[in-house]
């Protein structure tokens, strides 16, 4: 638990020397009058060091307190504005990993000991998710586009990506997200290599022996290791959700992010950076307690 609060603080403090880093201030968006910009400077405490102002923050969030919004959407709770995004995002982020995990782990067992497989995969897998999700969103709409104008369909609702919202949309960052940045070839890698030591281990023999299912030994015997990387990768799947949230135009915290360090809106930027930041030490929390769960010799 002290590792996560750290965690928390450093995620706090990193962004807060970032935003301090950057050019320009909030204020600069909001008046060029001098006597007026030096009364929002001190009220909003721009003028003190990032230091202080992430000791500030930490005090506040403490109790709740994530301060207000100076640009976003000016004088809303922060608090609630992560929590709508969150809830906005929380369904992409969680159903990516688990079509990167299932997806990984159905073609390592199809293609086992397959060197073309693992090929394929990587090749699919090999584009950041900014590139694949920009192609996937050109490709749909040259497609769509030809076979109206050549009378096979008519326009669909959603046409054309990405404006507007839409299941596809929606579907289609799930599954960029899942792919891209080489998360689907890091599942795959090490569910391949697991499968490959699974079932060369002396239980699956036996139960081979007894004539009885070897499968519900392979699957159990998968999870520790498919929750490592799962772990291991919630990070990039965190960032990842910027990026596609923002090429995709989905309403979520990541895309909230992105306008809240453009706006340099510090509260709103570092109550995202922190959310993000606890997502991820929370995955691995999870992931310990999935770990110890399945594997006994953890408990020791």
């Amino acid at each position: 638990m002290g590792a996560f609060v750290l965690a928390l603080a450093g995620a706090a403090l990193l962004a807060q020397w970032l935003l301090w880093l950057a050019p320009g201030d909030p204020v600069d968006l909001l008046t060029a009058d001098p006597e007026l910009r030096a009364a929002m400077v001190e009220r909003w405490s721009l003028d003190e060091p990032p230091h202080v102002r992430t000791l500030a923050f930490i005090e506040g969030a403490l109790t709740g307190d994530l301060g207000v919004s100076l640009t976003y959407r000016p004088g809303e709770e922060v608090a609630a504005l992560v929590w709508r995004a969150g809830v906005t995002s929380a369904p992409t982020l969680v159903l990516s990993v688990l079509l990167a995990v299932g997806a990984g782990v159905a073609f390592a067992y199809i293609g086992q000991g397959w060197t073309l497989s693992r090929r394929a995969v990587q090749a699919l897998s090999v584009a950041p998710v900014f590139l694949l999700a920009a192609t996937a969103v050109v490709s749909i709409n040259e497609a769509t586009f030809y076979a109206i104008e050549a009378g096979w369909i008519a326009r669909p609702s959603w046409f054309a990506l990405p404006l507007g919202d839409s299941i596809l949309k929606s579907a289609l960052g799930v599954t960029v997200l899942a792919i891209g940045s080489s998360a689907l070839t890091d599942v795959h890698q090490a569910s391949d290599d697991e499968l490959r030591r699974i079932r060369r281990s002396g239980y699956v023999d036996a139960a081979r022996a007894r004539g009885a299912p070897l499968w519900p030994h392979v699957l159990w015997n998968l999870v520790p290791p498919l929750t490592t990387i799962t772990v291991s990768r919630t990070a990039f799947f965190v960032g990842g959700l910027v990026v596609v949230e923002k090429v995709l135009q989905l309403n979520g915290a990541g895309a909230m992010l992105w306008q809240a360090c453009r706006m340099r809106d510090y509260p709103l930027a570092l109550g995202l950076v922190v959310g993000a930041a606890a997502v991820v030490c929370a995955a691995r929390l999870v992931g310990d307690v999935v770990r110890i769960g399945v594997d006994p010799r953890l408990r020791a």
